[in-house]
Order: C-alpha cells, then sequence, then structure tokens
C-alpha cells in the first residue's frame, strides 16, 4: 500500500502529525488524535493516510 506524501510536507509541517486524504494535507496537529478527528469531520467517507513528519534536525543524512 503506498500512500501520496505531498513533496513540500518536510518544509511546511516540520514536527507535525498530518493527515493525507487524496495526496492533499488536509489536518496537521501536534496530535496524531486531533488530526485525524478534523480529517474525519472533512471527508468522513475517505481513506485517510496519517502522518507523522520528522523535524529538520531529526532528519538523518545520507552520505
Amino acid at each position: 500500500m503506498k500512500a501520496d506524501i505531498p513533496k513540500n510536507i518536510y518544509e511546511k509541517y516540520s514536527g507535525k502529525k498530518v493527515a493525507i486524504v487524496d495526496g492533499r494535507v488536509v489536518a496537521a496537529s501536534d496530535s496524531i488524535i486531533i488530526s485525524l478527528n478534523i480529517a474525519k469531520k472533512k471527508f468522513p467517507h475517505k481513506k485517510i493516510t496519517l502522518f507523522s513528519v520528522m523535524r529538520q534536525e531529526d532528519r538523518p543524512f545520507l552520505l
């Protein structure tokens, strides 16, 4: 199962928990439960993907 993660998610939502529907971020919060509840209210019959975005300083470096 592959989720469509937007390309600019790391710059825009660093450190947040996001809910994604149809390849778009529809909710972002510090809590995954809050993001899920907002997304369920907006899109009750759609598939919701939850994603925790790492902060820039926590992302691993590839050498």
